[in-house]
């Protein structure tokens, strides 16, 4: 991984990172337990790629970056809403290193309010749909503040919330929906296309609006068909695909303390993954039966888990994954052409790369 691509990643997470802590955000939220729920994902340390990826494409169709700073924080603060409502569907217990918001929310109720192990349990998962409502709000006037500081017109502005909070949400939404249908459905009535668009509503539809929505900022166009706009659709919808593919193998072969999530509760949770589809594919009736009755099974043991991680390994399931997420990176590689050369073209093709060799 080129230096400069990860200097260039941490640059752009400082100056969103310093955008949320602006002390009038923190005068919005209230009680003080809401608050800290709010900030709780953004103040710990992420990749923060979506937000790279607007302001390089601000850049790339020849705007001033910063222009889209706002916007960049919005769509980090998308993101943070939607995992925070995940971490509850998946019941998972950590996130960036540190508890989940409804974790969090748990431990507050225990030890601020007195509740009882069951009524804190059930604060924490209110207290998560709570903030991550907040943080949808939270979005959309950052998103705002692109023609209210004056960069932006209000014209495309409102184009770009409207895509957003009809197209984007909906969409994200329905992909979630079916991980969730999927993962109680047997492997049998899926496909690897019912599986890979799945993913990309899930999370290369948000990549999409990024690329979009920074190249519509730059050129300050409400237009969504110029040229530059689709190319760069296009390049970041393929990537972000890519990326998601590359999450889930993560998911199994990554260490956790690089993570900041458990690795291979996608097990246990019985995620209808592509690695899962090929291994299966590939498995003899024996293999077969043993992955099946450790899939879903939120009470597997370790030892199960591993033994079933390496079997996925050893059927291909790895393999064919990394090589699909190539595919759809070869894909997307090709749409830059069609923007002029910049330093900001040579960001998002070495972005592309980073998406299927990264390991966190």
């Amino acid at each position: 991984m080129a230096l400069d691509l990860l200097d260039a990643l941490h640059d752009r997470e400082r100056k969103v990172s310093a955008y949320f802590q602006q002390p009038r955000f923190r005068e919005w939220f209230k009680p003080q337990d809401l608050q800290d729920a709010v900030f709780a994902y953004v103040e710990r340390s992420g990749k923060r790629l979506r937000p790279a990826v607007m302001m390089w494409s601000c850049g790339a169709v020849g705007g001033n970056e910063d222009m889209a700073l706002p916007a960049a924080a919005a769509v980090e603060m998308f993101h943070t809403w939607t995992l925070v409502h995940d971490d509850v569907i998946d019941n998972d217990d950590m996130r960036r290193g540190g508890p989940t918001v409804h974790k969090l929310g748990e431990t507050f109720a225990t030890q601020k309010l007195g509740y009882s192990e069951e009524k804190a349990r059930e604060y924490g998962r209110d207290l998560a749909i709570l903030t991550g409502d907040s943080q949808h709000g939270w979005n959309v006037s950052l998103l705002c503040e692109c023609a209210r500081n004056g960069n932006v017109s209000a014209a495309t502005v409102l184009e770009i919330i409207y895509n957003l909070e009809s197209y984007v949400v909906n969409t994200l939404i329905e992909g979630e929906t079916l991980d969730v249908q999927y993962s109680r459905t047997p492997i049998e009535q899926l496909t690897r296309e019912d599986i890979v668009h799945m993913l990309w509503m899930k999370t290369g539809v948000l990549y999409e609006f990024a690329a979009r929505a920074g190249a519509m900022i730059g050129l300050d166009t409400p237009d969504m068909n110029h040229p530059y706009v689709s190319a760069l659709t296009r390049f970041a919808s393929s990537c972000g695909t890519a990326f998601q593919l590359q999450d889930d193998i993560l998911g199994l072969m990554g260490k956790e303390e690089k993570l900041g999530k458990p690795v291979g509760s996608d097990v246990r949770e019985g995620k209808k993954t592509t690695i899962v589809y090929f291994a299966l594919k590939s498995a003899t009736p024996e293999e077969r039966a043993f992955l099946l009755s450790v899939l879903g099974r939120g009470d597997a043991s370790q030892e199960n888990v591993q033994k079933a991680t390496d079997m996925m390994v050893a059927l291909g399931g790895i393999e064919k994954t990394a090589e699909l997420a190539l595919e759809h990176v070869n894909k997307a590689l090709p749409e830059l052409n069609t923007l002029p050369d910049s330093e900001y073209k040579e960001l998002l093709t070495s972005w592309a790369h980073y998406m299927i060799n990264r390991t966190f």
